[in-house]
């Protein structure tokens, strides 16, 4: 009788032990991408590494940077080349490199999941740069709180960016430098600055906040650099 009892112990012990082990082998997949993200940014910090947009988009000279063209060479600098110079970012200070997918419907949770495979998303309606108008890209998820890192990976350090750091785009092979003006936290249904109406040209980056939720919207707002 005390085998019998025994077994039954060890059987509801090793069920749940291997729930236990499931469990934290599925955070460790769900959130890995915001902690590898915040150690290879500390990581960069300390090493002192750096990031440039390439000065041209063009196949012939990827590489090029505006330091490059004084004269100047940085072991600690990595050059960061578009990944599409038809419409991408970079964000220099974060180390973000992401195509861009053009006119995604923000209304339609299947069109805008699938764009958020592929890269950053433009918002449908809102202008392209070079443009009058605000010009709209998000990076997140309202789905599920386990497929917020599988979508928003690219802006989960946009919470470092502050007034005066550069957000390079790449639009139909031109580049479009901008500059931070602020930063702010919005409730999900602020849609202010998605439906302003401006003569200016403004660039908003949109991502969930606090990084890994859907809590709250992060809003970057920046204008283009004076050069």
């Amino acid at each position: 009788m005390q085998y019998v009892i025994d077994k039954k112990i060890l059987l509801v012990r090793t069920v749940g032990n291997a729930l236990v082990l499931l469990s934290l082998v599925a955070m460790f997949y769900t959130f890995w991408p915001v902690g590898s993200a915040f150690a290879k940014h500390a990581l960069d910090g300390l090493l002192g590494r750096r990031f440039e947009a390439a000065s041209v988009a063009t196949a012939g000279n990827p590489t090029q940077t505006f330091g490059s063209l004084l004269g100047k060479s940085d072991p600690n600098l990595k050059v960061l080349v578009p990944k599409d110079p038809n419409f991408s970012i970079i964000v220099e200070k974060i180390g973000a490199d992401a195509p861009i997918v053009p006119n995604v419907d923000a209304s339609n949770k299947e069109i805008y999941m699938a764009a958020l495979r592929r890269g950053v998303a433009h918002a449908l309606g809102t202008s392209f740069p070079g443009q009058a108008g605000v010009t709209y890209l998000f990076a997140h998820s309202t789905d599920t709180i386990f497929n917020v890192p599988r979508f928003n990976a690219v802006f989960y350090l946009l919470k470092d960016m502050t007034a005066g750091d550069r957000v390079v785009i790449f639009f139909a092979g031109k580049r479009y430098d901008y500059i931070v003006k602020e930063t702010k936290i919005t409730e999900p249904e602020d849609v202010s600055y998605f439906t302003m109406k401006t003569s200016d040209q403004i660039l908003v980056l949109q991502t969930c906040y606090p990084p890994g939720t859907t809590w709250k919207r992060l809003l970057v707002i920046a204008r283009p650099a004076v050069l």
